[in-house]
């Protein structure tokens, strides 16, 4: 496990109307991608899209939330948790996903057998989890930077406007679902909850409108999975389609991943690679950490990518006994500037890395390609996957 190059303070003390409290947003937090001087945060457990500012000083702060029911046409309703689990910034548009994923309910400590039994049986299916989407953000000096918009001008092009859509198909129903419901791998998937290596998106990224989404499960044998689509307009605005990418019409393709077992909680991109925070798809003790694939961005036909093809950049900190402080959101902190850094933002924050106005995150030097991890780091790697203590 890696200390943190250093540590930023995310502060989060602002909640829309009071429908959110701040404590909730702050400590379910799954995504994030920087976008400028500004962060865009996602979280699992609310319907609203997170904006700090940064503030220098290792401080992010003038927290503003937006209601994504303002924004893009939801599949449910507009206050059901959308459980945000990945944005990526292709200007002129975010992008996020929800995770499409079922919840079970929790047996709790303290319940008796009939309360757990029926907490465990009762699963639900939430609507807005079902989403794939696109908003567009519009530079207001007024509203301090880069706002979310439902639509706005095109700062390349003025006469042309930019609008907010969704993939069409509603809830269980999407576009996607309706294409993954017939595949030999995933098909089988769909009904179990998320957290039983069920069908679960965790991350997503973006390159010239193709869509990587990185699923925390199924977890296939070891094998994890991407899934990639190429969303384009529909007719009658405010909707997209899945543009057909293989042979007899399929509309999606498949990558195989080795990451040790571990699943995808977030996506990134480093130039033409794509980094990978994997970790555990089910409520088990397992370690976490980020992986590169090499030219995973530029992929052209469907693979396999075995364990010797991925180079392990770090291993995290995390609670191995899953009690809290998950690892689950991360992206590139540098843009491009100085030394090339990764942020990693934290779900279920201990309570190290919480105050009454916000939360802290880790940011990692990042070695370029090909460069290996400290002895530490491999020997961790190994003792890890190899059972040993």
């Amino acid at each position: 496990m890696r200390a943190p190059d250093q540590t930023i303070h995310i502060g989060l003390n602002a909640p829309p109307d009071g429908s959110v409290e701040a404590e909730a947003i702050r400590q379910s937090l799954s995504s994030a991608v920087r976008v400028g001087r500004h962060l865009f945060l996602g979280c699992d457990e609310t319907a609203t899209l997170e904006r700090v500012t940064d503030l220098g000083g290792g401080r992010f702060g003038e927290h503003r939330s937006y209601k994504l029911a303002e924004l893009v046409d939801l599949p449910g309703k507009d206050d059901d948790e959308v459980d945000v689990e990945g944005l990526a910034w292709e200007p002129p548009y975010l992008w996020l996903v929800g995770s499409h994923s079922r919840k079970q309910g929790k047996a709790k400590r303290g319940m008796d057998f009939k309360e757990a039994s029926e907490a465990l049986a009762d699963v639900d299916v939430d609507d807005n989890r079902y989403l794939i989407a696109r908003i567009p953000l519009e530079d207001d000096p007024e509203a301090g930077g880069m706002v979310p918009r439902k639509s706005c001008p095109d700062p390349r092009d003025p006469q042309r406007t930019l609008t907010a859509a969704r993939l069409r198909g509603r809830g269980r129903n999407s576009e996607l679902i309706r294409e993954l419901s017939e595949d030999p791998h995933l098909r089988r998937f769909i009904k179990i909850p998320g957290k039983d290596n069920g069908l679960d998106v965790e991350g997503v990224q973006v390159d010239d409108g193709r869509v990587f989404l990185g699923l925390r499960g199924p977890v296939l044998r070891g094998w994890a999975v991407i899934v990639q689509v190429e969303p384009v307009d529909a007719k009658g605005g405010g909707r997209m389609k899945l543009r057909e990418l293989e042979a007899g019409g399929r509309r999606y393709r498949k990558h195989f991943l080795d990451l040790d077992g571990l699943g995808i909680r977030d996506l990134a991109r480093d130039g033409d690679d794509l980094l990978i925070l994997a970790g555990p798809t089910m409520d088990v003790s397992a370690p976490a950490g980020v992986f590169r694939w090499r030219g995973g961005m530029r992929v052209e036909e469907e693979s396999l990518v075995p364990a010797e093809a991925l180079e392990r950049v770090t291993m995290l900190p995390h609670d191995v006994e899953g009690g809290s402080d998950h690892p689950e959101g991360m992206c590139r902190f540098d843009e491009g500037h100085g030394p090339r850094t990764l942020l990693v933002v934290y779900d279920a924050a201990s309570a190290s890395r919480q105050d009454a106005h916000g939360v802290t995150a880790d940011v990692f030097a990042l070695p370029s390609p090909g460069v290996l991890g400290t002895l530490a780091e491999t020997l961790t790697s190994f003792v890890t996957r190899d059972g040993g203590s």
